[in-house]
């Protein structure tokens, strides 16, 4: 496997990997307050926008459930693998 294929799978699973937990507690947050809204019939879109702003805040404040520290590991991983793709021979 070429050195540009792996880095190429490495950065697409570290997005993954850093992603997904995010994306689950919104989509968790986002489905509670749907189900809240149909339970009581409340029509309000500041309602169902406020607990994803306030969770949103609380995933920025707390670094992301690790994503910083993979991003982190990533650009190291590719700036130490640099030197490799300039000198390597595309053909």
């Amino acid at each position: 496997m070429p050195l540009f294929t792996k880095l190429l799978h490495d950065a697409l699973l570290t997005e993954l990997s850093a992603v997904t937990p995010i994306i689950v507690l919104l989509l968790g947050v986002g489905l509670t307050t749907a189900i809240v809204q149909a339970l009581f019939q409340i029509e309000d879109t500041a309602f169902s926008l406020l607990p994803k702003i306030l969770v949103m805040v609380a995933i920025a404040v707390f670094g992301g459930f690790g994503a910083l520290q993979a991003f982190d590991g990533l650009a190291i991983l590719w700036i130490s693998h640099a030197p490799n793709l300039v000198y390597h021979a595309w053909s």
